[in-house]
């Protein structure tokens, strides 16, 4: 099946070249916003402590109450050694801030780190910290610094989307490379790259491509990041792009606020899986093999049966409200069981809430698909759906059910969208990869558009998520589908 080219839709910005901030001016400026807001929220998560300890106090080794001055010393003496691991394991660093879970993780290890060290102490000079440190600091602080990690992730996308606190930066490479790495930028702008323009090599240099102009030759390239004001030069994969021509490029570039960044040729591989070990001042690329089995599948799967267990209690009532409805608006069951196909090609009854009219199946021959999805079918007006499922499916609601066939084993909360078996048939090899893994109620496909991505991009989604997963990973999908869902892109 071929792919057509990709496409860039260049956005336009409101910001003019003097209002324009460089690279290391807005990074600097967004690092010391973070040095603040860190220092505010842990103030808060302290005076938070205190205030439950004085709500509750406790005698503490003779020490005495949450007023006492020694108290007052180590949560002051806490507070300074938290935000400094904070600083030390690289939470602010440039290069986690855009997007993805690595900022999130370095903050979550921070914390844990800080609290480890509080409870060696305490043993080592054999005294007993107030419960309050643990009981509501370390969850009370964990939650806030996310939230607030978050939010200023928020208010950063917002200003990326007025054309602000981004990098500029010239890509360099082959047609296709370049393409492929233009598009990419231009489906995620929450990291912050806005491309001024393209330096090809091979038979197409000097041209321009997906809409962005030529900067010259790759000998030129140190004039045309100067000329631009770019401060990133990526280089992606082809022949001429050679280690001597990044080399002497990083030579000629040795002074100046301009960036290297090197984009190798693997496709769908996260960071967390790569590894470069230098050999003999080689630098070598080591991808490590996806997690399919072991410990860290266990931990996903209780994480799935005790998270769908807490769902479906509290979702009973919903249960109960949607039974109704779709009872007293059509005829036929309340809930339909559909064949789809699971871990390594076993099939198994997926549940939903019944959101068609009974025996809709029977119909699908006589309708056409419209969403331009070559491998599942799609419509955005399918006349088979009822008035209460075209609320259900807006929400995502009817895909509650699903939670019986976490708990069951047949899904996991997070995974690929489930297949039908007639998709499967048709399925080409790599395709199949997306059966190594149990498939998921929520995904990247869920918070990417639904049903209104392609086949490839979908693929795309499913397969970089099978080959990349974590936990961490899962937990923020999980967040983001609540955001999807609220907004319901793509739900029909």
């Amino acid at each position: 099946m071929g792919t057509a080219a990709p496409v860039v839709q260049e956005r336009e910005v409101s910001v003019s070249p003097a209002e324009r901030e460089t690279g290391l001016e807005w990074q600097r400026r967004y690092g010391r916003i973070l040095v603040l807001s860190d220092l505010v929220v842990l103030a808060w998560v302290f005076v938070t402590v205190h205030l439950v300890w004085a709500a509750y106090p406790r005698q503490w080794d003779g020490l005495g109450g949450p007023r006492t001055p020694w108290w007052i010393l180590i949560s002051v003496v806490t507070l300074v050694l938290w935000h400094l691991v904070l600083t030390l394991a690289g939470t602010r660093d440039a290069r986690v801030l855009s997007g993805g879970a690595d900022e999130y993780k370095r903050v979550i290890n921070s914390t844990l780190v800080i609290f480890s060290f509080l409870a060696f102490f305490c043993f080592v000079v054999k005294f007993s910290p107030p419960r309050a440190y643990v009981i509501v600091g370390l969850p009370f602080g964990l939650v806030m610094l996310v939230l607030s990690r978050w939010s200023w992730r928020q208010w950063l996308l917002v200003q990326r989307q007025a054309g602000r606190m981004t990098h500029r930066a010239i890509v360099v490479g082959n047609r296709e490379s370049v393409e492929h790495l233009a598009a990419v930028i231009g489906r995620n702008e929450a990291y912050g790259y806005h491309l001024v323009g393209v330096c090809l090599t091979g038979p197409d240099e000097g041209k321009g491509v997906a809409g962005l102009p030529a900067v010259g030759s790759v000998d030129a390239l140190k004039t045309a990041a100067l000329s631009t004001g770019a401060d990133a030069v990526i280089v992606t994969s082809s022949d001429a792009t050679h280690p001597d021509m990044v080399r002497r490029l990083g030579w000629d570039l040795e002074g100046h606020s301009v960036e290297i960044i090197v984009a190798p040729s693997l496709a769908n591989i996260a960071g967390p899986r790569v590894h470069i070990r230098p050999v003999a001042g080689l630098p070598l690329l080591h991808v490590e093999k996806p997690a399919y089995r072991g410990g860290a599948r266990w931990a996903k799967g209780t994480l799935d049966r005790f998270g769908a267990w807490a769902l479906l209690l509290v979702s009973l009532p919903i249960f109960l409200v949607v039974a109704i409805a779709i009872k007293l608006n059509s005829k036929g069951p309340v809930f339909f069981v559909q064949e789809r196909v699971g871990r390594d090609g076993k099939t198994f009854g997926m549940i939903k809430f019944r959101t068609m009219v009974d025996g809709a199946d029977q119909m699908l021959d006589d309708l056409t698909p419209d969403s331009g999805n070559a491998v599942m079918f799609k419509m955005r007006e399918d006349p088979r759906v009822t008035s209460v499922g075209k609320h259900l499916r807006r929400f995502s609601i009817d895909e509650l059910p699903q939670l019986i066939n976490v708990i069951k084993g047949d899904m996991s909360l997070v995974g690929p969208r489930p297949p039908l078996v007639s998709e499967v048939s048709v399925y080409a090899a790599d395709a199949r990869r997306r059966l190594l893994v149990r498939p998921g109620i929520t995904g990247p496909w869920q918070i990417s558009g639904r049903s209104d991505l392609n086949w490839e991009e979908t693929m795309r989604l499913d397969l970089y998520y099978v080959e990349n997963w974590s936990i961490v990973g899962d937990l923020l999908i999980l967040w983001k589908t609540l955001r999807a869902v609220i907004r319901s892109t793509g739900a029909y």
